[in-house]
């Protein structure tokens, strides 16, 4: 099983070597067929080969070999069946971004209106810290997602600190005038260091790790050094890039340990290794190993229309479905999660869990195609926009669907994906009411004179 798992991991090394060596590290995000399979196969080759090897499993203390071998077979050729399809839409995200460079009156508008999104971002961590505050870290992160009952849109609408500096990135690398790169790297700086404040009081390592990817994305994909074929210069700055992302993962695995012993604190001794910070943050081959194993019944689409109907509160819709991770968290460890119980916790799903728990291993075959032709007909169609909001808002959808995607519950992703779009939507509405009046006055200034 080590073996088989260690060939499909060269072989991916390979994969993603390639396109590094030929189109430079930016690659990972110009091509979103390369982050998707990187992010793949953390998932589901790496952290199942750090479980084997550790002998460490969550729900059982054992699998049988075939039924781990089976799985990653079914995972593997849903995956390459997403592949073939998505990749018949050429995308190139350095290409874009290239050709949109120096529009500077349209850069302007959106940084002062991605202000407004800063400032409505940075009020909700304001007031989502001051109830952690006031319950105590430590008392919060014992039983967060009781105290984040009934505050679900508050809490996602913290996220707009991140995706607003996300935006104000894009604009620093895409204008050409002084003035306007040094205000937007200025309320750069700000919105990360609110965003990193707030997220590391609350223990989120999840959200930390996003605002990274798209930061560290909005980087790469405007620098030229980073793609073309990678050279010696190239190659230590790929260096310092691997070390800022050990670095990174030695804070996230600190986190995790601390979070871990509130939750041990009943406990004399406790061990945090490797393979369950891994585990904690990606880990959801196992519920795919455990699934196959066990008899349940088929949701056919609820843990969907959950996640479609998370606005509407449960106050007005008492028996609305419940999404994929407390599902699937009843499923094995029965009548563990009560709706407005207190000490729920959850379990992480992710695309092809949710794909079997509700359609059977048949789903992880036949639904990747339809996602696929979807999403690359939508980035096609909005990588065509003359507008660059709407460009930047088709990068920030591609990240989000070739990593979050992968291992996040569909209900969290989709709520946190339409909350984060929204910043997009208005920044794009007021920028082309602007444009547009600002047209119709110098066509009458014309026209009077």
């Amino acid at each position: 099983m080590i073996v088989f798992l260690a060939i499909l991991l060269i072989l991916v090394i390979g994969f993603i070597t390639y396109f590094i060596v030929q189109k430079g590290i930016g690659v990972i995000y110009s091509k979103p067929m390369v982050m998707g399979i990187l992010f793949f196969s953390i998932i589901h080759l790496v952290l199942p080969l750090m479980q084997i090897n550790s002998n460490f499993f969550r729900y059982q203390d054992e699998y049988s070999s075939f039924t781990i071998l089976f799985s990653i077979i079914l995972v593997v050729i849903g995956q390459m069946i997403y592949m073939i399809f998505f990749s018949r839409f050429k995308l190139d995200y350095y290409q874009i971004f290239k050709e949109a460079k120096g529009k500077n009156n349209e850069i302007g508008k959106i940084i002062n209106i991605n202000i407004f999104i800063f400032l409505i971002g940075t009020y909700f961590c304001y007031k989502n810290l001051s109830v952690i505050l006031s319950v105590g870290v430590s008392e919060y992160l014992r039983d967060r997602i009781s105290y984040g009952q009934g505050k679900g849109v508050q809490m996602l609408f913290a996220h707009w600190s991140y995706i607003s500096a996300f935006i104000f990135i894009f604009c620093y690398f895409l204008s050409t005038k002084k003035k306007q790169k040094r205000k937007a790297l200025f309320f750069t700086i700000i919105s990360i260091g609110v965003g990193c404040v707030y997220y590391t009081l609350n223990s989120n390592r999840n959200s930390i790790f996003i605002m990274l990817l798209l930061i560290g994305g909005a980087w790469l994909i405007n620098n030229k050094v980073f793609n073309a074929r990678i050279n010696k210069k190239q190659a230590k700055r790929i260096l310092l890039i691997f070390t800022m992302i050990i670095l990174a993962f030695t804070l996230f695995f600190n986190m995790g340990k601390e979070r871990y012993a509130i939750y041990a604190t009943k406990h004399k001794e406790f061990k945090y290794s490797m393979v369950k910070s891994v585990n904690g943050a990606f880990g959801n081959h196992e519920n795919i190993i455990w699934l196959i194993e066990n008899d349940y019944d088929l949701l056919w689409g609820q843990t969907y229309i959950a996640g479609f109907t998370n606005f509407i509160p449960r106050s007005l819709w008492a028996n609305k479905p419940l999404g994929a991770g407390p599902k699937l968290k009843n499923l094995i460890y029965p009548g563990s999660y009560v709706i407005g119980g207190k000490k729920n916790s959850s379990l992480t799903t992710g695309f092809f869990t949710e794909l079997q728990m509700n359609y059977g291993m048949l789903g992880i075959i036949v639904f990747p195609i339809a996602m696929a032709i979807l999403l690359g007909f939508l980035f096609q169609t909005l990588n065509k926009s003359k507008y660059i909001i709407v460009k930047i808002a088709s990068f920030f959808i591609v990240i989000m669907f070739s990593t979050l995607f992968y291992f996040a519950e569909f209900l969290g992703f989709f709520s946190r994906f339409i909350i984060s779009l929204l910043p997009f939507i208005l920044i794009h509405f007021f920028v082309r009411v602007r444009l547009k009046f600002t047209k119709v006055n110098s066509k009458l200034n014309t026209i009077s004179s």
